[in-house]
């Protein structure tokens, strides 16, 4: 494999762990107005589709070859996007609470 793909493959790992995030976060909204048995259906169901997205992408961009190193960038992609939304609701609260001022 040689460096163009590589790289295309690392930046498209991390802009999925971004993806996942807030797919994650939105699967927990749905998730909390259901029935246990439900949230669980609906879990499984959205742990496999999302797999098989990342399969799928990474087969097409470098013929399904997976490397660690993908994996990680996709765990620091959503840890970025977690550290990310931390720091948007501070910055939210701040303004809301000067406009209430």
């Amino acid at each position: 494999m040689n460096y163009k793909i590589q790289l295309i493959s690392f930046l498209v790992s991390f802009l999925f762990g971004i993806f996942f995030f807030y797919t994650n976060m939105l699967n927990k909204k749905i998730i909390n107005r259901q029935k246990i048995h439900y949230k669980y259906i609906i879990t499984f169901l959205y742990i496999i589709n999302i797999t098989l997205i990342y399969i799928i992408l990474i087969y097409k961009i470098n013929k399904g070859i997976f490397h660690i190193y993908f994996l990680i960038m996709v765990l620091l992609g959503y840890i970025i996007s977690l550290n990310q939304l931390k720091n948007v609701k501070k910055i939210i609260i701040y303004f809301k609470n000067k406009i209430y001022k």
